[in-house]
């Protein structure tokens, strides 16, 4: 199944390792921290057959949840983050510990 993510009001697929390393190169440089370094070398890493392509893909789908750029299921990140910050919330009635 592939990973979609949006950049830019456009949704990409990404299908493989070289997709989502092809991906990092036209990432904005100016947003380029140490996620994007991660995703980047772990992409490379499994090019060159040193780590598996599914750990690299797991590393490319942090960084896109963290940069908010992915896409399930026609919603993006954003609205799915919201929805798991409310789901952290204590329960009405459920006292926090102190």
């Amino acid at each position: 199944m592939p990973l979609k993510v949006e950049l830019d009001g456009q949704i990409e697929e990404i299908d493989s390792v070289s997709d989502a390393a092809d991906f990092l190169q036209r990432w904005p440089l100016e947003r380029r921290g140490h996620v994007y370094r991660s995703a980047l070398n772990a992409c490379s890493a499994a090019i060159a057959a040193q780590i598996s392509e599914a750990d690299a893909i797991k590393v490319f789908t942090g960084f896109a949840r963290v940069t908010g750029i992915l896409v399930d299921g026609g919603r993006s990140a954003m609205t799915m983050d919201a929805r798991s910050a409310q789901s952290g919330l204590p329960k009405q009635g459920r006292q926090m510990p102190k």
